[in-house]
């Protein structure tokens, strides 16, 4: 019923999307341009991707430098600012927004935020990039792009069928023709006959295969001094945890939480960027008991981080995960390494 009461504000989100692509003029950077998006409201794994991008490129030697709108962030008077260059974070949460801040933290490679993020390639500058990588960037004119590489979430691709707000597509999934490779992430969550499905409609919409990519190489890290539990068959009996997120797509995380064998007590979920406070923290913390302990996601622990002191964090473990490839990694390399030769 929803969906049809909030219809007409689709129509017009949808018309004024249109036009501002059609009235939009696009620029051509100094370096190729790798762009990383997807056609759905949060939850796709594009910033992860975007992580393992910069992390293959920064093996061939080369120098890749993240242009991010830095949604969200708290403080940006300064249009565009700098959250790292190749050897460390300049900016501070508030200043940078939880991605960009969690790329800084995973990345060594320059990071740069602000919504003219051609403004934000002409900084980059006084870093001598070879590459730049567009953090959600299908949806954005206004910058010309050599490689479009789309994230769908096999666990929810299109929702409804329907854009915004009716539902979570900000473009019709016809869109996906503009894409060069459309990657599917959290294939280990969902079954082999969903996936199968989703791969012949993209292969409808594309001509092509899409890359299968599931989140493996597990660990849990106490938020106090960034210890390794790398025992996780051990220490999860040892351990009972109440969830904790504010992410796109939360159910994921406490799907791969509870998958291998954690178990969860109970569940705070905020909505996507949600800026916590200390007292929210400190309210959860209250309702643990002994063996009770919060678990969340490395998006969450940056924000979650700065409002707290250290005697909480002695209550908080944060499960980091990596891309791993299950299909078609050879595909994106290749096409990686074409761009960096052109340059």
């Amino acid at each position: 019923m929803f969906k049809y009461l909030v219809y007409p504000f689709t129509l017009i989100y949808y018309l004024l999307s249109k036009l501002n692509k059609y009235l939009t003029k696009s620029k051509k950077l100094y370096r190729p341009v790798i762009s990383i998006g997807n056609i759905t409201w949060g939850g796709s794994g594009k910033t992860p991707m975007a992580i393992e991008v910069a992390k293959y490129i920064l093996s061939l030697g080369k120098n890749p430098v993240i242009l991010s709108r830095g949604y969200k962030r708290k403080n940006n008077k300064i249009k565009n600012i700098i959250v790292r260059n190749n050897n460390k974070i300049l900016a501070d949460v508030s200043c940078s927004g939880d991605e960009p801040y969690m790329m800084a933290n995973q990345l060594n490679c320059p990071i740069i935020v602000g919504a003219n993020r051609y403004e934000s390639a002409k900084i980059a500058k006084v870093f001598a990039p070879d590459i730049f990588i567009l953090d959600d960037g299908f949806q954005h004119w206004k910058i010309q792009r050599d490689l479009d590489i789309v994230c769908i979430n096999s666990l929810n691709p299109f929702g409804n069928l329907m854009t915004i707000p009716s539902g979570i597509l900000r473009e019709k999934k016809s869109a996906l023709k503009r894409a060069n490779l459309v990657v599917l992430t959290n294939c280990n969550l969902s079954d082999k006959q969903n996936i199968e499905n989703i791969k012949k409609e993209i292969f409808k919409i594309t001509g092509q295969k899409p890359i299968e990519t599931s989140y493996k190489n597990y660990e849990i890290v106490s938020m106090k001094g960034n210890i390794k539990i790398v025992d996780i068959d051990s220490f999860k009996k040892q351990k009972i945890f109440v969830a904790v997120s504010a992410i796109g797509s939360p159910e994921n995380f406490i799907n791969t939480v509870e998958n291998l064998g954690v178990q969860i007590k109970d569940k705070f979920i905020f909505s996507d960027h949600h800026k916590y406070t200390k007292q929210e923290i400190i309210n959860i913390v209250s309702g643990l008991k002994d063996n009770e302990k919060i678990i969340t996601t490395s998006k969450d622990a940056v924000k979650i981080n700065e409002v707290i002191d250290e005697n909480i964090k002695e209550k908080i473990y944060v499960l980091n995960v990596s891309i791993y490839f299950e299909k078609g990694k050879e595909v994106l390399e290749k096409e990686i390494k074409k761009l960096l030769e052109k340059k």
